[in-house]
């Protein structure tokens, strides 16, 4: 097995870890406003357990923070990843977020 890489896919709104050129798993986003909502994440079966979720949450928050970037994290898996990573929170655009929160 190779070692897994994350892949920006802009195109399919999403960012892709990949084993062996095989698509492992995803973390899809919308874009409004300049802010990237995380939606949903999923590993696929046979991937489950490998860590590939952490290696995809990292990947996608570093190109975030590289392109400067706010994030929005709605799918649970992102948003309890940064929370286990506070070095991440800052990306966090925690004004709309609370402010989406006050909404349910």
């Amino acid at each position: 097995m190779t070692a897994p890489i994350v892949v920006h896919v802009p195109d399919r709104h999403r960012f892709e870890v990949r084993v062996d050129g095989e698509v492992a798993g995803f973390a899809e986003y919308v874009v409004k406003g300049g802010r990237y909502f995380f939606v949903h994440t999923e590993i696929a079966r046979g991937h489950e357990g490998l860590g590939l979720g952490s290696i995809l949450a990292r990947g996608a928050l570093d190109e975030m923070r590289r392109l400067d970037a706010p994030v929005v994290p709605l799918c649970p898996f992102i948003a309890g990843w940064i929370e286990r990573h506070p070095e991440y929170g800052d990306l966090v655009d925690r004004q709309l977020l609370d402010h989406l929160d006050a909404g349910r």
